[in-house]
């Protein structure tokens, strides 16, 4: 069991002004900032999401600050959750992420996902039909450039014509490909089919449904003779009573639930059928949030229940807490909560995790 920090690329309430100059340089400092903090305290990766076209992103998509992680951090893993991968030619893509592997001497892995945002296609002119396909054949063209000899491929989505991938990744045979899909069982259960894992995203869970989805992804993975390893995102906030983390994070938590409530990500759940049912009362169950004893025993409790292996954390919502405030819940949940549990679980020895990584 370990658990890695995911920095959020947002800063600043959905459509706010754009940023000034001065403001895109000292937020991109502050995330960096965030993840050379998340390995000193203890964390085991750090995790960045793919993000465009909005004036609250100060870093589009995962490449250019994992680029730079790479070289500022020395233990941690480090890798995208997701990287979105019907929005670029996946042999761009796999240079891009080949470089980053190099250069952080083989700690990267990368989440792949087909994407749920139209945003994002209608940012690049990209069709939004036939995206499954293109997820495909993105995974396929990947695995392909992994062997290290030039190599054709004829898609209906994507060619490629005498490609080479070079340099090739410092991994031998390729970075681990963490799967990406919650949406539907079709694709929870594909993650089995082309990831080392399958991811969850940090909305609200049903044991029931969960049960029957990590169920579906467990089964199809022995199928392909692969072991299981789930990883599953929370929000949260550490804090000397759950009343002070409640205040300090709950009315951030409530706004980012209602944005993706919006766009109709977990409306099936029956606690919340409307934006009003969404407070920060009724979402505290789906977070980690309160003491470090009580964040230890949430963490502990989705592991034992819920077979969990791997948790990524997040503390800031686009809205806030403040930049600042979140580098110093770093720092206290990744020594109150991330090394003791650390101290208390084995060590990961999973095809998901880097071998540099399976500390």
């Amino acid at each position: 069991m370990r658990i890695g920090y995911l920095i959020d690329l947002h800063k600043g309430g959905y459509e706010q002004p754009m940023p000034t100059p001065q403001d895109a340089h000292d937020t991109m400092d502050a995330m960096i900032e965030e993840g050379i903090v998340a390995e000193k305290s203890g964390f085991h990766s750090i995790q960045i999401p793919d993000r465009h076209g909005r004036t609250e992103c100060y870093f589009p998509g995962p490449q250019q600050i994992l680029t730079i992680l790479a070289r500022e951090t020395d233990k941690v893993a480090i890798g995208s959750f997701t990287s979105i991968a019907t929005l670029m030619h996946p042999m761009l893509a796999a240079e891009q992420f080949s470089v980053i592997d190099n250069l952080s001497q083989g700690r990267l892995y990368v989440t792949m996902s087909r994407g749920f945002h139209p945003g994002y296609w209608q940012q690049f002119g990209i069709p939004q039909e036939k995206l499954l396909g293109r997820f495909k054949e993105a995974i396929a063209i990947t695995q392909k450039a992994f062997e290290g000899e030039r190599f054709d491929y004829e898609g209906k989505h994507y060619d490629v014509e005498n490609g080479l991938l070079a340099p090739q990744p410092y991994q031998p045979g390729g970075w681990p490909i963490w799967g990406g899909g919650n949406a539907s069982p079709a694709a929870i259960r594909r993650s089995a089919e082309y990831g080392a894992c399958w991811t969850c995203d940090p909305f609200p869970l049903m044991k029931e449904v969960w049960d029957e989805q990590a169920g579906a992804y467990r089964e199809r993975a022995r199928e392909l003779g692969k072991e299981p390893f789930v990883v599953l995102m929370r929000d949260g906030w550490i804090a000397d009573t759950f009343e002070d983390a409640a205040n300090q994070f709950g009315t951030h938590f409530v706004e980012e639930m209602r944005f993706y409530y919006r766009q109709g990500i977990f409306t099936h759940h029956p606690d919340f059928q409307s934006e009003e049912e969404i407070t920060a009362e009724r979402a505290a169950p789906h977070t980690i949030m309160g003491t470090a004893q009580q964040c230890i025993e949430q963490l502990e409790r989705y592991h034992e229940e819920f077979g969990v292996d791997y948790f990524t954390m997040r503390f800031r919502m686009p809205t806030g807490p403040s930049m600042e405030a979140a580098k110093e819940q770093i720092q206290r949940f990744g020594e109150e909560v991330v090394q003791p549990i650390h101290r208390k679980y084995a060590a990961p020895d999973h095809p998901a995790i880097p071998e540099a990584c399976r500390w």
